[in-house]
C-alpha cells in the first residue's frame, strides 16, 4: 500500500555480506531504505512506499540469490484543501482553489456540465495544487463548482454582485 513500509528479510546457512538489488539496480541505504543484517538474517526495509517502489528485489551473495516482487497499490488522492464559496463582482475574475494529498488529474464542473478551457475560463494544476479561474465574470457564472478527482469531489458557490447602477452624471434633460 502506498505509504506503507515493506519489509524484505533472508536467511543465510552462515553469516556472509549480501548484496540487495532492485531489478540491475544494487540499493544503497538512504531517507527511506534500510539495510539490516543480523549475523545469517538479512533485512530490507523501504518506508514511505510509492508506486515507483514496485517491481523485483533480491538479496545477493556470491552466485546464490532469492528474489521477491513487491507490488504497491497505489492510494486515492484526497483532497485535502475543499474549495471555498467566493463572491465575485459582474466583471470582475473569479479565482476557486482546493488541494489535493497529491498531484492527480482532476475535472472542474459549474452543475453536472464539465468545464473547458477557453477565452474566459482558466483550469491550471501545479502539482496537487488546482485552480479555477474566470476572467469577466457574468451574472450566469453563478452557481456551484465543483472540482472532481476519481470519486472524491469539493465543491463550493461562487456567487455573482450585479454592478450598482451608475445614473448619468450630467445635467438630465426631460
Amino acid at each position: 500500500m502506498e505509504g506503507a513500509t515493506a519489509t524484505l528479510r533472508c536467511e543465510l546457512s552462515k553469516a556472509v555480506p549480501v548484496e540487495w538489488k532492485k531489478g540491475s539496480e544494487t540499493l544503497r541505504a538512504g531517507d527511506r531504505v534500510s539495510l539490516r543484517q543480523d549475523g545469517t538474517v538479512c533485512e530490507l526495509e523501504i518506508r514511505d512506499l510509492a508506486v515507483a517502489d514496485a517491481g523485483e528485489y533480491s538479496c545477493v551473495c556470491g552466485q546464490e540469490r532469492t528474489s521477491a516482487t513487491v507490488t504497491v497499490r497505489a492510494m486515492p488522492a484526497k483532497f485535502t484543501k475543499s474549495l471555498r464559496k467566493e463572491e465575485a463582482m459582474e466583471g470582475a475574475t473569479a479565482k476557486l482553489h482546493c488541494e489535493l494529498s497529491k498531484a492527480s488529474p482532476v475535472e472542474w464542473k459549474k452543475g453536472s456540465a464539465t468545464l473547458r478551457a477557453g477565452d474566459r475560463v482558466s483550469l491550471r494544476q501545479d502539482g496537487n495544487i488546482c485552480e479555477l479561474e474566470i476572467r469577466g465574470v457574468a451574472m450566469e457564472d453563478a452557481g456551484e463548482y465543483s472540482c472532481v478527482c476519481g470519486q472524491e469531489r469539493t465543491s463550493a458557490m461562487l456567487t455573482v454582485r450585479g454592478k450598482d447602477h451608475v445614473w448619468p452624471r450630467g445635467p438630465m434633460y426631460w
